[in-house]
């Protein structure tokens, strides 16, 4: 039991530092999560992996407030919603026409290439402020030509 208090600290500064991250915080933005929901998600992945009872989840969100076991039940439904009804998105393009499988594959290389792209160019650090917008300019442009190229089907 003496060992809880140190599995909280570690789950909880590792939370914060994800979602402090410069690139987390660009992609949060854009995304259909609020800071929250992403917290509520992480804790509760992070708690599930070293077994904690359900009831005691919540304490792995580092927010600085306590919430309590319906709050954060609420968070994390929401959260869950949220990105259940993104894949449905996905699905239902693919379902009507408007996003062959095949168009899947340049955002799934995108987000498999996001952390080495990131590395390799050093563009996140301190010495450069300004990388996270040339990161933003980056996926902006690469979403939105991958979205507008013929409705979303593979013209190749």
């Amino acid at each position: 039991m003496s060992e809880e208090p140190d599995v909280f600290k570690e789950a909880c500064s590792s939370i914060r530092t994800t979602t402090k991250d410069p690139v987390t915080k660009l992609l949060l933005g854009s995304s259909h999560l609020t800071v929250a929901q992403l917290e509520t998600l992480l804790a509760d992945s992070v708690s599930y992996e070293k077994a904690v009872s359900k009831g005691r989840r919540r304490f792995f969100r580092p927010s600085g407030r306590r919430i309590s076991r319906g709050s954060y039940n609420r968070t994390l439904f929401q959260a869950q919603n949220n990105v259940i009804r993104s894949i449905y998105t996905i699905l239902l393009l693919g379902y009507v026409g408007l996003f062959d499988t095949s168009a899947l594959q340049p955002f799934i290389e995108l987000s498999d290439n996001l952390q080495s792209y990131i590395q390799e160019t050093s563009i996140i650090s301190p010495e450069r402020p300004a990388g996270i917008e040339e990161l933003k300019e980056k996926l902006e442009e690469t979403i939105s030509s991958l979205a507008k190229r013929a409705s979303f089907k593979d013209t190749a």
